[in-house]
């Protein structure tokens, strides 16, 4: 069980964290297989505005939105939801960019499941 003191001090290591880990992996995958498709939709982003594209809660490609600068931190959040990814991009952006962007996912995603379950087996042996 995750308690307080942990998330505080060490950060979210529960299953669901692991899960989301594992997921964000796999979804760094689509947002790269759609790197085409999310440039293409740069060029019709208005001034003061980014693209967000969104992958959905069944790793499906869901899209692409234009947001605000302004609203970033409102908007995002809300295109993710429920249990969805974002990513934002902005004019001048090439495919390579988004796939670069989407192996860091992937890298950082891994590097937390490594981290997660380090401290599970540690956790573990502690208990034996």
């Amino acid at each position: 069980m995750t308690t307080l003191a942990d998330v505080t001090m060490h950060g979210d290591f529960s299953p669901e964290a692991r899960e989301r880990a594992l997921r964000t992996i796999l979804v760094s995958d689509v947002f790269a297989d759609n790197a085409e498709n999310i440039v293409a939709a740069l060029l019709h982003v208005p001034a003061d505005h980014v693209l967000v594209a969104v992958v959905d809660e069944g790793h499906g490609f869901a899209g692409t939105h234009h947001v605000e600068e302004s609203k970033i931190v409102e908007r995002v959040p809300e295109l993710e939801e429920p249990g969805g990814w974002a990513m934002v991009f902005s004019p001048g952006t090439k495919p390579e960019d988004v796939v670069r962007r989407a192996a860091q996912m992937a890298d950082i995603a891994k590097a937390r499941l490594e981290r997660i379950d380090r401290i599970i087996a540690r956790r573990a042996a502690q208990t034996e």
